[in-house]
This record gives structure tokens, sequence and C-alpha cells, in this order.
């Protein structure tokens, strides 16, 4: 994962044009205030997989819909052990 490109508030402030271009490869900028994270500053795309998770994380899988495959998987998984 590449280095969280960090900011001080007042620079953001100062120089948003700036930023506004570097977040489009930095993916998130973190806007810090007495080196503290006070939130964040994130591209387009990452703002669309930040709704897309939102989404997701209230999604219902009932066990009667789940495919063959998944359900295998499950019930042949083990605790701690990596899934390949």
């Amino acid at each position: 994962m590449a280095q969280v490109l960090r900011v001080p508030a007042t620079e953001f402030a100062r120089k948003f044009t700036t930023y506004r271009e570097r977040v489009q490869s930095a993916g998130v900028i973190e806007i810090t205030a007495h080196d503290r994270t006070i939130g964040g500053f994130l591209s387009a795309a990452e703002l669309s997989h930040y709704h897309d998770m939102k989404r997701r994380e209230r999604e219902v899988i009932r066990v009667s819909e789940m495919d063959d495959e998944t359900m295998a998987l499950i019930v042949n998984s083990e605790y701690g052990k990596v899934s390949e």
C-alpha cells in the first residue's frame, strides 16, 4: 500500500487547488490538526468505492440463495487458516 498523504489543515485550506489535483492520484488525503487526523479528502473513485462498501455493509445473503461453491468453501474452512 502506498504511503498515505497527510496534510495539515491550514496548508490544505491554503493550497486546496493543488490538493484537488493530487487527490486524483493519491486516492485519499488525510487532513490533520495538531498531528491528529480530523478528516479526509477523497478522490471521486474512492468516494464511489466508499458508497459501494456502505451499500454492501447491510447486504443480506440467505444460505438458501448461496451458490454451491461458496457454501463448500464455508463448510470446509478452518479457523485461523488463510483461504487460497
